[in-house]
Parts: structure tokens; sequence; C-alpha cells
């Protein structure tokens, strides 16, 4: 390789260099733009989160306020402002987050470019260095006229032959840069994926909450003794249908005929933490057993099987521990529509846990798309807080079971849970 050679070559590698800053000064305007934006739009997130709080917080003043017509729109008009809330920072997410796909592709593609450039420049290289090794003492000789030039030539061609591990270990780093980005990809994706879930449950949960609010007040015409007659009468059905289901199911036990049947094995001690809340931060509406509800008689003359608590509809509902579906709602329940839709439970999914223990979801605003049989992590989506089934008000029912079964209800053939109230325990004691 002649000295010309030599130092044609490295010009190359200045002028790259070269057009790498230039590069990189438009790159780092771009991410500055990117930078800006997303930083009026977490501000704008943070001040809606902050208005989002004092909703909740009123929220769940008026879950404690006594059952009346006048709490009840002012509670599902607060739900509706505080859903439009919900809506909007949902939506500056997914902006946020369309941005980070939009950086992150915009970076593997010149992260792609530059290994590409530089393995281009590496060929060249080793194909010069290659040639010049294989030129003899006396052809150099002939070539170059005297040792001073061969001694200058082989010089070059250390410098060279450094440049080319520089670029070796510079292209190395590229590769693992390369990869990181394509995860940040597929989680960004995966993260737009659940946001735009999110934001479709919200908006059809504030168009769910304007209906029921509607609703009310046309069958009440805004009498307090009509609603009141309403909660009666819901209250009285469920009764009703849970008694005749707990005749059933005793006959069930008896004939073993279930649909499906999972027993815990040894029983962990009250306070083991084995259980994750199934949603964030949320607000118990009702407690477990003998509550002030459940001695109405509003399930059948037994005590309340798990507990109740409330964030708001569309909430991400997760699992509460590692395991696996068991079974789920077969019938897709509406919000607010067929109170005794998949036996008063709504959309519900039952959860088996290493060890045995069994938690159910129930009232879920969407039916879960996972499942019987597919495993689930701790922490995992597997539905949002809703309004189907018999309920007052959106919230999630969450129960621990040491013994839970499902059968065909034999005047239907509907699947139905076992209420089985004796055989749950108290979540609070393991959450």
């Amino acid at each position: 390789m002649s000295l010309v050679v030599a130092v044609s070559v490295l010009v190359v590698f200045a002028w790259q260099t070269h057009l790498s800053f230039a590069q990189n000064e438009t790159a780092a305007e771009q991410l500055a733009d990117l930078t800006n934006r997303r930083g009026e739009l977490q501000k704008d997130i943070n001040e809606l989160e902050e208005k989002i709080k004092e909703y909740q917080k009123e929220l769940g003043a008026k879950r404690g306020e006594v059952f009346s017509l006048k709490n009840e729109i002012a509670r599902i008009n607060t739900q509706i402002k505080t859903l439009d809330l919900e809506i909007r920072k949902t939506e500056n997410q997914i902006y946020i987050t369309r941005l980070n796909i939009q950086e992150t592709q915009d970076s593997i593609e010149k992260t792609t470019l530059s290994i590409t450039e530089k393995r281009r420049a590496l060929s060249e290289l080793l194909r010069q260095i290659y040639k010049t090794k294989n030129e003899g003492l006396l052809e150099r000789l002939l070539l170059y006229g005297d040792l001073s030039d061969i001694l200058s030539q082989l010089q070059y061609l250390d410098n060279i032959q450094n440049k080319i591990r520089d670029v070796l270990q510079e292209n190395e780093a590229l590769k693992v840069s390369l990869e990181e980005q394509e995860i940040n990809l597929k989680n960004n994706k995966a993260d737009l994926e659940i946001k735009n879930a999110e934001l479709e449950i919200k908006k059809l949960g504030q168009q769910t909450e304007k209906n029921r609010r509607d609703t009310v007040l046309q069958i009440t015409k805004g009498e307090e003794v009509k609603y009141q007659q309403l909660l009666t009468q819901a209250e009285q059905e469920q009764a009703t249908f849970l008694r005749e289901l707990a005749k059933i199911e005793e006959q069930i036990l008896v004939q073993k005929n279930f649909a499906s049947y999972f027993e815990a094995g040894t029983i962990p001690k009250p306070g083991t933490k084995l259980f994750i809340w199934p949603e964030d931060n949320p607000r118990l509406t009702q407690g477990y057993g003998m509550t002030s509800f459940a001695k109405k008689g509003a399930y059948g003359g037994k005590g309340h099987n798990g507990i109740d608590i409330a964030r708001g509809i569309g909430t991400p509902v997760k699992a509460a521990a590692g395991g696996t579906i068991i079974a789920k709602g077969e019938q897709s329940c509406r919000d607010y529509i067929n109170p005794s839709c998949n036996g008063y439970w709504g959309n519900w999914v039952a959860i088996q846990h290493p060890g045995g223990l069994v938690t159910l979801y129930a009232h879920m605003t969407k039916p879960a798309l996972l499942r019987a049989g597919e495993p689930v992590e701790a922490g995992e989506v597997i539905g949002y807080e809703g309004a189907s089934g018999n309920i007052t008000g959106p919230h999630l029912h969450f129960s621990v079971y040491t013994e839970f079964f499902t059968f065909r209800d034999p005047r239907t053939g509907e699947l139905r849970i076992s209420y089985n109230y004796n055989k749950t325990l108290n979540p609070l004691d393991y959450l």
C-alpha cells in the first residue's frame, strides 16, 4: 500500500468523523426539541394528576355518604370529570410514548448506518493491509526506493491497525447500543398498546357514566323514593339469587359435579404478605365478612366473601401474585346493563397461585383477553375496574379462596362461581 493510499484512507476516516460531528449537531437539536416537547407534556400530566387526586378524594368522600339519588348523581358527575382529566392525561402519555418511539427508531436507523459505514471502512483497510503484507521486501525496495520510505509506510500501517482496533471496539459498542435500543423500542410499543387500551376503556367508562346518570334520572324522574325502590329491588333480587345458588352449591359439593375444582394446601398465617394490591392506591369501599351491607341480607344471609376497592372506572386491575388463569366469566357483561350477568359478578377472572390459593377479580368493565390456562405474573394487567354485574358504583371485588370451584347452573347451563364464604380468607390479612 502506497503512502498516498494510506493517507487517503485516513482522510476518509477524518471526513466520516466530520460528517459524524455534523450529524451529531443536527441530532442534538432534534433531541433538544423532543426533550422540550416531552417536558411540556409531562408538566401538563403532573398538573392533571394533582387535579385527579382532588377529584378522587371527593369520590372517596361521596362513597361514604348515604345512598341517595342526589349523592349518586353527584358521584357520577365527579366520576365523569375525573375521567375527563384521566383521558387528557392518557392522551399526553400516548403522545410522549410516540415521541419516544420516533426517537428510538431514528436512533436505531443512525446506529445501523454507522455500523454499515464502519464495516465498509474496515473492509477497505483490511484489504489494503492484506495487499501490503503480501509484498516482499525486494518489491517494497523497488516500489518505495529506500528503507526510510518502507519504515515510514510501516508506521502508517501501525496507525491504521490501531485505527482498526478502535473502530472494532466502536462497532461492538454500537451493536450493544443497537440491542438496547431495540429492547426500548419493543417496550415503548408495548406501553403504547397498553395506553391506547386504557384510553379506549376510559372513554367508554365516561360515556357509560353519562348513560347511567341519564338513565337513573329518567327512571326516577328525580324522585328519591323511586331511587330507593330501585336499590331495594336490586338488593332483594341478588339476595334471592344467592340463597338459591347456595342450595345448588351444596348439591354440587355432594355430587362433586364441578366444572372445575381447586383446593389450597397449607393455609398461610394471617399477616403473611402474599399479594400486592390489585389496583394502585385504591380506596376500600367495603370490607370482608359481616359488613353493614351484608347484615341487610345482600349476600343471602352470609358475609361478604371479599373486599371491594375503587380507584375509578377504567383503572387497570393487576394480578395480585403470579399464577395461572383458571376460569373467567364466559358472558361479556356491559357496565350497568343486566345486573344478573355472570351470576351478578359481571366480568370476572380467577387466578390460582402457587400453594393453591385462588384470587377472584370481579365487576370489571371489560372481559380479560387472557384465556384459562394462561400464566400471569404479579402486577400484570388482567382487566379494568368497571361497573358490570350487580353494583352500586364502579369498583373491584377481590376475594381469596382456599377452596374454589365453578359449576353449570342446572337452571340455565351458565357457568357460575362458588360463593363459598366459609372457604374464603380476609384479603386484608395477606395484602
